[in-house]
């Protein structure tokens, strides 16, 4: 929760600087006059399935929560997005996030109710669609820093649930403008999960997701 906030006081600030800085629209009008841009996702993504692992061994919890999680790596993605003016745009984002293995113990409740089942691998990606409110740099036409809001369509499928959520979504990073139509972007995403207090909170659970990611960017 307390990085939900602190993501929230950067995009407020980021919201409040891109409104009350300045812009001379004839002095950028030369670099961002394609508002139309595409992209691809280059980044390191981490799920949180490791959260469902007690900090102490317990066999009573054993039972019902994980004892091994292996997450987190690769992830990639496609970007579209409109600037209907240098410090703001929407931007339509895909995600897929590593996949995860899960172990439980062999007499846990996942086990019990699946056929003796101890591992599964769960899949999670996600479609977002936010707003960037980006700040112009002072004496750098081409660099803009940034800060992102929205909503994320959260999707985990495996062979326990297929199931999705509709999570807050929130980043901040900076692009850079090469040319009139290529630029690049890096950036910090995080993306709000859920889980339920119960005997196997592995069924409902929609881990948190975090990205640190570049883009290469075509405008048109």
């Amino acid at each position: 929760m307390n990085k939900i906030k602190l993501l929230c006081l950067l995009a407020g600030f980021y919201c409040s600087a891109s409104l009350a800085l300045p812009i001379t629209q004839n002095k950028y009008e030369n670099v961002f006059h394609y508002p139309f841009y595409v992209g691809v996702t280059f980044a390191y993504g981490a799920t949180t399935w490791g959260f469902l692992i007690p900090k102490d061994s317990n066999t009573a919890l054993s039972v019902s929560t994980p004892t091994e999680v292996r997450e987190s790596g690769e992830e990639w993605g496609i970007v579209a997005g409109y600037e209907f003016i240098p410090s703001f745009a929407l931007e339509l984002s895909y995600d897929h996030y590593p996949r995860a293995r899960v172990t439980f113990d062999s007499l846990s409740l996942l086990s019990f109710e699946n056929d003796g089942l101890t591992t599964f691998y769960t899949d999670t990606e996600s479609l977002s669609l936010v707003g960037k409110f980006m700040v112009l740099i002072p004496h750098n036409e081409y660099f803009r820093a940034y800060a992102s809001a929205g909503a994320a369509l959260v999707h985990r499928n495996d062979i326990i649930t297929d199931k999705y959520l509709l999570s807050p979504k929130f980043g901040i990073g900076g692009n850079y403008v090469m040319n009139d139509f290529v630029g690049m972007e890096f950036g910090i995403d995080y993306t709000a999960g859920t889980g339920e207090s119960e005997m196997s909170p592995a069924e409902h659970f929609i881990p948190f997701l975090y990205s640190v990611y570049t883009r290469l960017i075509l405008r048109f």
